[in-house]
């Protein structure tokens, strides 16, 4: 009798015997602390129809602990098996004496189970958690223009453990955040000692590649201990006005990028001092998202030579967009002469933080005017002078770069 009672706890009798065979958990003891010794288990079984399997623990006060839940199966010769390692919904189970059953239900509604014991002992006991987790920003807009470009994180830790920052979508798709030290961004993949951690979320679109597109998003921190455990924590992020920011200098009916005045077909013109150079050029924004701009806007308050943008009140503005004009020799600021793409006409007005910020809108074409002074006569005379489209302080395409120079010889009057 007591030789059938104790068969009957390693594996107790199924609605339907055929359904479900040679289940077992081996071994029977389990030490799950990531010390390299009786850390995992093997669960196996085998199933003779298709069949949907749950696997649980059960404890002795009767509490639940789910492992797999109504997983689908194909019916197969060879058993299933699943390393365990101690941890169910995401934590380490108490140490203890434990119920594992294993439940199949077949297509046609027949069920088996099967059941025995396991012991957890000596189990890390530390769980990981994420002691804080802080964004910028809920609200994200992707497109280099400076505002809202950047969603910061920071991720507090308090145990060693791999830390994973990413960012899903609607679709599923996972975006990496790298994690911010310095200069220097990483995705990190060894593990972290506890402490405070710095992400930086650009959507990708600082390595030049395309954001993702606009819709509701979910921030996701992960903290991953040795043993398995995980804490994760989740922020609502709304991505808008997503998209790389793409304009280009349109060339001008006479097959030049810029019209200067007063040069013909020959790239070369000569004028007195203090003489007046015009310029019109034509800018399209031949991206999917809003270029910022930024004055001066007045085609006729033209610069001299003494003269720049900031001397006008305009200062170099991050992810702004202007048309800039340079000429050799030139000592001071790079392209010193600039002005905005487009008038204010032209141009979509934004409120932000109760500063008007100035749009041109995707598909848009605008026609750029300025004029200098040449009031001066620079160390290398004869001189040339070009133009540029600028977004500033990120870059200026080769295709903007140099474009149109010309060759001006000043003389004295």
């Amino acid at each position: 009798m007591l030789a059938a009672l104790v068969v009957m706890s390693a594996a107790c009798a199924a609605t339907d015997a055929a359904l479900l065979a040679d289940a077992s958990v081996e071994p029977s003891v389990i030490s799950p602390n990531a010390d390299g010794v009786e850390d995992l288990t093997w669960i196996r079984y085998r199933l003779t129809a298709p069949a949907r399997v749950s696997i649980y623990l059960t404890d002795a006060a009767g509490r639940r602990y789910i492992v797999r839940e109504n997983v689908e199966r194909p019916a197969r010769p060879v058993p299933y098996e699943m390393l365990f390692n101690g941890i169910a919904e995401g934590r380490v189970l108490p140490d203890g004496e434990y119920t594992w059953t294993v439940e199949a239900v077949a297509e046609d509604g027949r069920r088996a189970s099967r059941s025995g014991t396991l012991r957890v002992q000596d189990g890390e006991r530390v769980a990981p958690k994420l002691l804080e987790f802080t964004t910028s920003t809920t609200t994200f807009t992707p497109n280099r223009d400076a505002i809202e470009d950047h969603v910061y994180i920071n991720v507090v830790t308090n145990k060693t453990g791999r830390l994973r920052v990413y960012v899903t979508g609607p679709d599923g798709f996972r975006y990496d955040v790298p994690r911010q030290e310095g200069v220097r961004q990483i995705l990190d993949e060894d593990e972290l000692p506890p402490g405070r951690y710095f992400y930086d979320y650009d959507g990708g679109i600082n390595l030049g590649a395309d954001p993702p597109p606009d819709g509701e998003y979910v921030i996701v921190a992960e903290l991953e201990d040795r043993v398995g455990q995980r804490d994760v924590l989740t922020r609502p992020l709304t991505i808008r006005d997503s998209g790389r920011p793409m304009a280009e200098i349109v060339i001008q009916p006479n097959g030049n990028g810029i019209e200067w005045s007063g040069v013909g077909r020959t790239p070369e013109l000569t004028l007195k001092v203090g003489d007046t150079l015009y310029f019109t050029m034509t800018v399209r924004n031949v991206g999917n998202t809003p270029i910022r701009t930024a004055g001066p806007f007045d085609p006729n308050d033209c610069y001299t030579m003494h003269t720049n943008r900031y001397t006008k009140g305009y200062p170099e503005e991050p992810g702004v967009w202007r048309v800039g004009i340079n000429y050799e020799t030139n000592t001071g600021e790079d392209h010193p002469w600039r002005w905005a793409v487009g008038t204010l006409e032209d141009l979509d007005v934004v409120e932000h933080n109760g500063v008007k910020l100035y749009y041109l809108a995707p598909g848009k074409q605008v026609v750029v005017r300025g004029c200098i002074v040449l009031d001066r006569i620079p160390p290398r005379n004869p001189f040339r002078i070009w133009g540029a489209l600028i977004q500033e302080q990120v870059e200026i395409a080769p295709i903007n770069s140099y474009v149109t120079p010309i060759l001006v010889t000043l003389v004295e009057p």
